[in-house]
């Protein structure tokens, strides 16, 4: 059985897209070298990622095509299957990828019965919410950039009803970036002592 993840690239005002125009700003400034080695070495232990249709369309117009090349993770994008949340069933767009289907939900729970390698989340806020809600979610994996927007999309929508976390690992990267690794607990009493920053 395989555990889901959620990786995320956050501001630390929690929004994962800036404004329009500039949505991924946030991140492409304070991007490294360093960081790219770390996801390809987490990617390399994925069996699959999940996405949602937005995610996968801006994906698909990117990672599969010539102006992705010389990318470091281009090999990593390309090769590890992609399972799509959608009402559009068509993603011949980007090779290696796979429609869930209208019950998604008990697709992927199927898919994480049977799988041994870890599932993955890549943005896909609206998939975050939804597995978050049904506590779904194995762990979350948050690339926390030291930027304040103020303004963009918010990965967690308002008025809902909130999760206790447990930090379970953290990471300094370049630039001030974070990475904090998270796993949902039974309450706030049961919260392990965070690990220290080195």
């Amino acid at each position: 059985m395989s555990r889901l993840l959620a990786y995320e690239f956050l501001s630390l005002d929690g929004h994962f897209e800036g404004p329009e125009g500039h949505e991924m700003d946030f991140v492409t400034q304070r991007f490294s070298r360093g960081i790219e080695e770390d996801l390809a070495a987490q990617y390399g232990e994925v069996g699959a990622f999940v996405m949602g249709r937005t995610t996968f369309d801006s994906l698909a117009g990117y990672w599969p095509t010539a102006a992705a090349a010389r990318e470091y993770l281009v090999d990593y994008m390309n090769a590890i299957p992609k399972l799509v949340v959608s009402n559009k069933t068509d993603v011949s767009a980007w090779p290696n990828s796979e429609h869930l289907g209208p019950d998604w939900l008990s697709a992927l729970a199927e898919r994480k019965r049977k799988d041994s390698a870890d599932l993955m989340i890549i943005g896909s806020a609206s998939v975050v919410r939804e597995l978050t809600a049904r506590r779904l979610i194995d762990e979350y994996r948050i690339l926390l950039f030291p930027r304040v927007l103020s303004t963009g999309r918010p990965l967690f929508a308002a008025g809902k009803e909130g999760i206790e976390l447990t930090l379970t690992d953290l990471r300094r990267h370049e630039h001030g970036v974070l990475e904090l690794r998270y796993q949902p607990t039974g309450g706030p009493d049961s919260a392990a002592e965070p690990p220290r920053l080195s």
